[in-house]
């Protein structure tokens, strides 16, 4: 089948590299602009650009799909099938509509759950033992086109955003080379998505990763896997943003109030959360520096129990970088 594959980050990556050892073809790929990055704001491309450069497929970065310009160029390449993973923005119907396959779209959820930019992230958050990968044929409704595959994947009680996101790519990658050649072969029957069973998972902001620590320790240590790398979570002391890497929630209970520093030992730091429970912390990072071990950090900033991180409403005017 003559393909163009659209998508950006390193998640469609692996989708790229196997449709690329497929007897498919890939006429070309859409990825999003190169964008500046880093404290030097250097240009970077974005991680599809990288590895279709390596595969020797032509590379389309238009500064949106919208313009007739696009249009032009992709319907001259006669692709038909679209095959989308993590483009990065809504595609118009026009050109959804002009494969004859139409455009399969490979989302990080089991659909209808989890709709939306940041569906690995907000499984873990809410506590979800089971997540997966679902292709759709797309249509107007973002992620709420009809099913053509899912397959499942457990969410290992260590496991962060990142490490979640790397597995779902690769069983996604599977399922889509599958997809496709089950269409190739008119051997799928697309179904609609229980419109009961929908949830949303919106775009990650860098406010989202502030702690309330009025949170249960078990909800806030399913935040700092979610959150990790982006966009991290974090808390105040003394007027210092203190990033949080590594934390586990804590079988002793505590009357102490939310936030407050309840143990400070050699290895970790254990601080009071909601419902009377406690996060013990293993790894930090204070504001522009590096990652700490706990020891260090209490020793370079004088941590003692009794010390308070601030909470959502002291800290609300804290500027944020």
């Amino acid at each position: 089948m003559r393909i163009i594959f659209m998508g950006s980050p390193q998640f469609a990556v692996p989708s790229l590299e196997l449709l690329h050892a497929s007897t498919h073809e890939i006429l070309a790929v859409v990825t999003q602009p190169d964008r500046p990055s880093g404290r030097k704001l250097q240009m970077q491309p974005p991680p599809v650009k990288v590895a279709a450069e390596r595969l020797n497929i032509p590379v389309l970065q238009p500064v949106s799909t919208r313009s007739q310009d696009f249009f032009e160029e992709t319907k001259l390449l006669q692709p038909e099938l679209l095959a989308v993973v993590a483009y990065g923005e809504i595609l118009r119907p026009n050109l959804l509509d002009l494969p004859v396959h139409g455009a399969v779209n490979l989302h990080a959820s089991l659909l209808p759950k989890y709709r939306g930019a940041a569906p690995v992230a907000r499984a873990i958050l809410e506590g979800e033992a089971v997540t997966g990968a679902t292709t759709i044929l797309m249509n107007e409704i973002m992620d709420g086109g009809p099913i053509l595959l899912q397959q499942e994947c457990r969410i290992g009680p260590l496991e962060t955003a990142e490490a979640l996101a790397t597995k779902i790519s690769r069983i996604g990658a599977t399922l889509l080379r599958q997809t496709i050649d089950l269409l190739e072969a008119n051997e799928l029957v697309p179904h609609s998505q229980d419109l009961t069973q929908v949830s949303y998972a919106p775009k990650l902001r860098k406010e989202d990763g502030r702690v309330d620590w009025n949170h249960s320790a078990n909800r806030l240590s399913r935040q700092v896997r979610a959150f990790n790398p982006w966009p991290g979570t974090f808390s105040f002391l003394r007027g210092m943003m203190v990033k949080f890497w590594l934390a586990n929630p804590k079988e002793s209970t505590t009357l102490q109030p939310p936030g407050t520093v309840v143990d400070v030992g050699k290895e970790s730091m254990s601080i009071a959360c909601g419902g009377e429970t406690v996060l013990e912390i293993l790894e930090l990072q204070p504001e522009n520096r590096p990652r700490f071990s706990v020891a260090d950090f209490v020793h370079g900033h004088s941590i003692r129990a009794g010390d308070r991180f601030e909470t959502l409403n002291e800290s609300d005017n804290i500027q944020l970088n």
